[in-house]
């Protein structure tokens, strides 16, 4: 596997933990083998990404997050799956190809990047032809994202916070805001705009998720005046209101609810008042 020696003393991530994976696991909670929970034809993504073929979505296990309301938490927190080598991802990609989905769909795949930069790369050399979708949290080093110049063909990150303060109670990254940024920064320009085909399918490109949360409306409204600002309002962004508290987001009061209509209402105002032009609207 190439690149190998970068998770023996793994700083592949913010955490920079500085781990041999060989023989110890840092915050991620993973060694060398791949964790993987499914891999299947998904369609409750994006429309420009599931289309009416599916995407073909793979969850790894674990994160570099703790988000103490994840709504994946069975995956990416209790770790739930099993372990494979580059070579059977690599397959996987294959068997999703030959399923006829629209994508390959890489869901919070940030901790395995030297694994998955190897999959890739053997996926490419048996002939897979379909775009590739990093799906992540944001917390990432540029040094990392730039493995997959011309490897990734599409990112879709999640913007959480901006806020250090919230994002340290709520994620344990005190640092996530700037971070996040400049790994956007780096994402579009590898990638550029989000390139739909004639049929409103997403082939290259930046999408960008906020997820509204209750309570840190003004973090969303900051987020999208930094994006309008430098990313431009043709970016695309999901605007999200499907938060709910789960997990142990019951020990943090401020969020122990759903997001309020008028909530979702500020944010969608705030998005047209921006001139957003290519916003996907969930309330």
């Amino acid at each position: 596997m190439k690149n190998i020696e970068l998770l023996q003393n793994c700083k592949l991530c913010p955490r920079n933990c500085g781990v041999d994976r060989r023989i110890e696991k840092g915050y991620c909670r993973s060694g060398i083998p791949i964790g993987i929970n499914s891999w299947n034809r998904h369609f409750g993504e994006e429309p420009v990404f599931s289309g009416w073929k599916g995407s073909g979505t793979i969850f790894l296990i674990n994160c570099n997050l703790c988000c103490v309301f994840c709504q994946n938490f069975d995956i990416s927190q209790l770790g739930n799956g099993s372990e494979i080598s580059p070579e059977e991802l690599a397959e996987i990609m294959m068997k999703l190809q030959l399923e006829g989905v629209h994508n390959i769909n890489l869901v919070t795949p940030t901790h395995f990047s030297v694994q998955i930069k190897t999959a890739i790369e053997f996926a490419r050399d048996k002939g897979l032809k379909l775009p590739v979708i990093w799906n992540s949290n944001a917390y990432e080093k540029t040094e990392t994202l730039e493995m997959f110049r011309g490897l990734v063909d599409i990112y879709l990150p999640d913007l959480k916070y901006a806020d250090n303060e919230s994002a340290e109670v709520y994620s344990d990254a005190e640092n996530y805001p700037s971070i996040s940024r400049r790994a956007i920064l780096e994402m579009q320009d590898q990638v550029g705009k989000l390139v739909l085909d004639e049929k409103g399918i997403a082939t290259r490109g930046l999408l960008i998720r906020l997820l509204v949360m209750p309570g840190l409306v003004k973090e969303v409204l900051q987020n999208l005046i930094w994006i309008r600002q430098n990313l431009g309002r043709d970016t695309y962004i999901n605007l999200m209101s499907q938060y709910h508290p789960t997990f142990q987001a019951s020990d943090y009061p401020a969020i122990n609810r759903r997001i309020t209509s008028e909530e979702y209402s500020t944010v969608k105002a705030q998005a047209l008042e921006l001139g957003f032009s290519n916003v996907i609207f969930q309330g």
